[in-house]
């Protein structure tokens, strides 16, 4: 299990590192070499381990994929003396902009980030390193069915391991403010609750039924669930989440039951768990940017101030 964990705010990042080892986490999600250069020495001191990000531009990569090989950061990484889980090259990419319904990941797409990872592998042969490459992906990559389209199974094939960023949440649960409305129900209506992790459920099995023929490991690259219930705002800019933390602490551990069971069933193939966030982060990009999506103040394990929502501790021994 582990997580990512911003740096925004007064609560310094190896703080927040050191408290997440101490809950039992033994891993952080990473989306640039920068930040991953920042928390090197304290994973090194707490024993956690990496899951390495490469930035990856989807105009730049589509116009020509050369243009994102960069070989200099893929050796850094290398070079920084923690184990690395994977690297993850890219992060939902999208053709068509990032507005609600007009996201699309596109063949081309896919057939530049395999181009990439293709590069990657032959520097890593050549130079001696195994590290797993991947690619976090979303569910525009599946069809309404929940299939994979078929130009996501080159890449799929590509991949050492399977990175999908996966929630119980729609798109009511994500868009403008009326998401608070959408956390309030899940955490507190048991029928809202049960359908949005029975969906979500659905399409893990989903994708671990077509992965498992072809023997791939899964790893979920984010996940997670608001805990508000509710919003004010201060200085008209900045949105202050009312959350239910006694409340959010019983629903996860009904999530963490949910992969725990689905991961039994298929003998372990889901080999990461990686939460978004561990700190609530009231200065998100997707805020007040395109997405219009302000319930990312809300998605921490721990509050603004770092300190835990719930007995994060018990949620990983219910994951194991």
């Amino acid at each position: 299990m582990g997580a990512w964990i911003h740096s925004h705010g007064d609560v310094p990042i190896e703080e927040q590192i050191t408290l997440a080892a101490a809950c039992g986490l033994e891993t952080i999600r990473s989306y640039s070499f920068s930040y991953s250069a920042n928390v090197a020495p304290t994973l090194k001191q707490t024993g956690m381990s990496l899951l390495g990000g490469m930035h990856v531009d989807a105009g730049a990569l589509v116009e020509d994929w050369r243009s994102q090989v960069r070989l200099d950061e893929l050796a850094q990484y290398h070079e920084l003396g923690v184990h690395l889980e994977a690297i993850c090259v890219g992060n939902e990419l999208r053709e068509g902009g990032d507005a609600p319904g007009s996201k699309r990941f596109t063949a081309r797409l896919s057939f530049g980030l395999i181009n990439v990872l293709d590069a990657y592998r032959r520097w890593m042969s050549t130079h001696g390193a195994s590290t797993p490459l991947t690619y976090a992906m979303e569910g525009i990559v599946c069809d309404p069915e929940g299939h994979f389209h078929e130009w996501v199974w080159p890449l799929i094939d590509c991949c050492d391991a399977v990175s999908v960023n996966h929630y119980p949440m729609n798109g009511n649960a994500w868009f403008t403010f009326q998401a608070f409305e959408e956390s309030r129900r899940f955490l507190k209506d048991a029928r809202v609750r049960n359908l949005r992790l029975t969906l979500f459920e659905l399409r893990l099995r989903q994708m671990l039924e077509q992965l498992s023929p072809i023997h791939k490991r899964l790893v979920l690259s984010e996940t997670g669930f608001p805990s508000a219930v509710g919003y004010q705002m201060e200085e008209e800019r900045l949105v202050m989440p009312e959350s239910d933390y006694a409340r959010f602490g019983q629903v996860m551990q009904e999530f963490a039951a949910i992969i725990h069971r689905v991961n039994a069933d298929y003998d372990g193939q889901i080999c990461a768990v990686y939460f978004y966030e561990w700190r609530d982060n009231l200065y998100h990009s997707k805020i007040w940017n395109v997405e219009q999506s302000p319930i990312h103040v809300a998605f921490g394990l721990c509050d603004r101030f770092g300190v835990p929502k719930f007995d994060i501790g018990q949620l990983v021994k219910d994951l194991q």
